[in-house]
C-alpha cells in the first residue's frame, strides 16, 4: 500500500542519513560521512595511468631547517652555515646533514628537491599553500577555516578518483593542526564541502593510537543490517518515485559501509599492536614514529593519501621559563640548535629511514610517494640575540620517495648561502601536481565544488618525468 500524501511529502524530503540515524546502524567514523560518502557515484576521470597506489605526505609543522639539515654551505661563514657539517650517504660524492646519519644509509632512496619556494612568510598562508597548492587570498596570520577555501590535496583526490574503495581513502593523522586554538586552513575538504574531508585517526602523545569506532554496535547483526539495507532500498523507491529520480540502484557509499563492518582487513589496518616490537622500536616508540607506522599500516590495507603531521608537543624555548605547549614544533625561532639536534631531528630521522626501508623490504615503495615536507625553511643567517632561525620562504628542500622517482638525486639548486634558487624552481602548486599524477589523476582536471562550480585541482606541473 503506499503512504498517504502527507507521509509521502515528508518521505520525498527526509535524508538518507536521517532515515539510518532512525535505524540505529551505529556505524561511526567512516560510516555514511566523509570517507564512504565521498566515493559517490559519478565516473572516475583521469588521463594517465597511476605511478603509484598511494602517497604517504609527512608534514612537519613548522618549517624544518634546509640549510641544516639537507642544503648545507660549509664554505660560508659561520653566521650563515651554522654548528653543522656535511656527511657521506649511501650514494658516493651525496651528502646530508650530520643530525640525519639514518637518512643518510637510505639516500639512495631519496630525491632531494632543494629548490622549492613560494612568497608566504607567515605560517598560516604557508600551510595553506603547501597543502593545497594554492595562494590563499590574504597573506596575514589569523586565519580561519572558511568555506571558500580551497581543498587539501588529498580532498581533491577524493573528488577526482571515484573507483570503489572498502578503506576510507584520505586519511590524516595524528591530529588537526592548530594556531592558537584556531585550526589552520588548508587541511579539509574546503568548496567541496565536508563530505571530502580527510577521515581523521587520532594519535595520543605517548604515541597510543585512539581507534576510530567502525565496527557495528554489538546488538545489530550483521543480517539484521542486511534487513535494514532492504527497507532502504524499499524506502528509496518510493521516495525517488515521489520526486521522479532515474536511479536503480542503492548508493555505493551504504554498500561500502556494510562492506567495511564485514571487512577484518580493514579492521587489522588500525591494531598497530599486532606490529613486532622490533619493527615499534625500529619507527620510534613516540607519537611521530607510531603515526608513521599506522599510515604505513594503513596504504597497506588501501588507503590511498595518508597525512601525517607532526603534532604539538612541549618545548623548552631557553627562556628561563621552562617546557611549554608548541603547536608547531618545527618553528625554532628559540633555542634552535638544541631542539633541532636533541629533540626534533633525532625522531624525524628515525622514522624516516625506518619507513623506506620498511617499504622496500615489503615491496611497496615502488607503489608509494613518500612526501616529507613543511611549512617553509629557515632563515640562512642566523638571528640574534636568540641564535636562531626564523622564516624562509624563499628557498627550501623537499624530499620525494618511491613512485619510480630515481633515488640518490638532487633536484634544483640554491645560491652559496641558501638563500634563493637558482635552478628550477619549483612551487607548491608543482608538489600537488606531482602527487596527483603519480597516483594516476589528472593535475590539471576541473572538478565540481559543492555549489557546482568547476575547481581545477592543481595550479602547477607535475614534476615525474623530470624526476624519473
Amino acid at each position: 500500500m503506499r503512504p498517504s500524501i502527507p507521509v509521502a511529502r515528508d518521505l520525498a524530503n527526509c535524508s538518507r542519513r536521517r532515515v539510518l540515524q532512525v535505524g540505529g546502524l551505529g556505524l561511526t567514523g567512516v560510516s555514511l560521512s566523509s570517507a564512504l560518502r565521498a566515493e559517490g557515484s559519478r565516473e572516475r576521470v583521469g588521463n594517465s595511468a597511476p605511478r603509484a597506489k598511494a602517497c604517504l605526505l609527512i608534514y612537519l609543522d613548522g618549517g624544518p631547517s634546509h640549510i641544516d639539515l639537507f642544503d648545507l654551505k660549509p664554505d660560508a661563514p659561520a653566521e650563515i652555515r651554522g654548528p653543522y657539517r656535511p656527511i657521506a650517504t649511501s650514494v658516493p660524492g651525496l651528502t646530508i646533514g650530520e643530525l640525519l646519519p639514518r637518512v643518510a644509509q637510505q639516500s639512495h632512496r631519496l630525491v632531494q628537491v632543494r629548490s622549492v619556494r613560494h612568497e608566504e612568510g607567515v605560517h598560516d598562508p604557508a600551510v595553506y599553500q603547501m597543502l593545497t597548492g594554492y595562494k590563499h587570498i590574504s597573506s596575514a596570520g589569523g586565519l580561519k577555516v572558511e568555506p571558500t577555501d580551497l581543498p587539501h590535496i588529498s580532498a581533491g583526490l577524493l573528488r577526482a578518483d571515484r573507483t570503489p574503495a572498502a578503506m576510507p581513502k584520505a586519511i590524516q593523522l595524528p591530529e588537526i593542526m592548530k594556531m592558537e586554538a584556531r585550526v589552520l586552513p588548508g587541511q579539509n575538504g574546503g568548496i567541496l564541502g565536508p563530505t571530502f574531508d580527510p577521515f581523521l585517526v587520532e594519535v595520543s602523545m605517548s604515541g597510543i593510537v585512539q581507534k576510530p569506532q567502525l565496527r557495528r554496535v554489538d546488538e545489530v547483526s550483521t543480517d539484521r543490517l542486511r534487513r535494514r539495507s532492504a527497507l532502504l532500498r524499499e524506502f528509496d523507491s518510493e521516495r525517488q518515485r515521489l520526486r521522479q529520480l532515474a536511479t536503480d540502484r542503492l548508493d555505493d557509499y551504504q554498500q561500502q559501509a556494510l562492506s567495511i563492518l564485514e571487512s577484518s582487513a580493514v579492521q587489522e589496518a588500525f591494531d598497530i599492536e599486532t606490529e613486532s616490537a622490533t619493527t615499534h622500536e625500529k619507527y620510534g616508540r613516540h607519537r611521530h614514529g607510531q603515526s608513521v607506522l599506522l599510515a604505513r599500516r594503513l596504504i597497506e590495507a588501501g588507503s590511498k593519501f595518508v597525512t601525517v603531521y607532526w603534532g604539538h608537543e612541549d618545548q623548552d624555548w631557553a627562556d628561563g621559563r621552562g617546557p611549554r605547549p608548541a603547536n608547531n614544533p618545527w618553528d625554532t625561532h628559540r633555542n634552535h640548535f638544541p631542539l633541532l639536534s636533541q629533540t626534533l631531528t633525532p625522531r624525524a630521522d628515525q622514522t624516516l629511514a625506518a619507513l623506506l626501508e620498511d617499504l622496500a623490504q615489503r615491496g611497496l615503495l615502488d607503489e608509494t610517494l613518500v612526501v616529507w615536507m613543511g611549512d617553509f625553511g629557515r632563515t640562512p643567517r642566523i638571528s640574534k640575540p636568540w641564535a636562531s632561525r626564523d622564516h624562509w620562504p624563499r628557498a627550501n628542500t623537499v624530499l620525494l620517495a618511491g613512485a619510480g622517482l630515481r633515488g640518490g638525486t638532487i633536484f634544483g639548486a640554491t645560491d652559496r648561502h641558501a638563500a634563493e634558487v637558482l635552478t628550477d624552481p619549483v612551487s607548491p602548486g608543482d608538489l600537488t601536481a606531482t602527487m596527483l599524477d603519480a597516483l594516476g589523476v589528472d593535475p590539471h582536471q576541473r572538478v565540481a565544488d559543492a555549489n557546482g562550480r568547476t575547481h581545477r585541482l592543481s595550479p602547477g606541473d607535475s614534476l615525474l618525468s623530470r624526476l624519473s
